[in-house]
């Protein structure tokens, strides 16, 4: 086996004890053991696998991360089946695209979309990494499932763009609501709000629009998602 061949096949490796684990945390040790390879160097890929988003580190071990979203094509992940019928739901309420948006490291990712009922309607790209600001999703997560790496999240983005993230922070936070009104793409409101599972945010829904349609209608959509996510449980 060539080095880069077995570079792949630990890193595979890694990721394949992990999935195995069915969503328990899985030690550096446990890894360790399993692969029969020195501690160092599966850390230095699990390290590499946590900046990719492609695992998560948790007190007790990693588990999978919303990375392989970006990878999965179409196939149905936990987060899209569990959310696609809330989905579906809001945008009959509100007549506009709804899209489930995760967090992976200091991107998002859109990786399902229930289309407008209008013939001129937002249509997002999926399985694409966009930055974390200033997309309504990222803003959400931003303020309401902040991480330790978000510690540095000001030398990441222009001043312009983290200062307005900051100026509504705040009311992100007491509303549970963000907002984007033209400041991704032109010409496009959105709103988003969080998907809670065992009471933690695993996913934002987007409601998003032609801006002269929506703008004045984002509040609105975001009471109509949150209702909507409490009634499924998922608030």
């Amino acid at each position: 086996m060539t080095h880069e061949h077995r570079t792949v096949h630990r890193i595979v490796g890694v990721l394949e004890a992990v999935a195995r684990a069915d969503g328990r945390p899985v030690s550096l040790s446990a890894l360790t053991n399993q692969l029969e390879t020195p501690k160092s160097t599966v850390h230095g890929f699990a390290r590499g696998l946590v900046a990719e988003g492609y695992l998560e580190e948790t007190p007790q071990g990693y588990v999978l991360g919303n990375g392989l979203h970006a990878v999965l094509g179409p196939a149905e992940s936990s987060v899209v089946l569990l959310l696609k019928d809330v989905c579906e739901e809001i945008a009959v309420r509100t007549g506009e695209t709804v899209t489930i948006v995760v967090r992976v490291a200091d991107s998002v990712i859109y990786v399902h979309t229930t289309p407008s009922v209008y013939e001129v309607c937002y249509v997002p790209k999926l399985r694409v990494r966009r930055p974390l600001l200033p997309t309504s999703g990222g803003k959400l997560f931003l303020a309401l499932a902040p991480r330790q790496s978000d510690a540095t999240i000001a030398e990441r983005f222009p001043a312009e763009v983290m200062d307005a993230y900051l100026a509504e922070r705040e009311a992100i936070v007491a509303s549970g609501v963000a907002y984007n009104r033209g400041e991704t793409v032109p010409e496009v409101g959105a709103a988003a709000v969080g998907a809670r599972i065992e009471g933690k945010i695993a996913a934002a829904l987007s409601i998003a629009g032609p801006g002269p349609r929506v703008n004045d209608k984002l509040e609105y959509f975001g009471e109509i998602a949150l209702t909507t996510l409490a009634d499924a449980g998922l608030a």
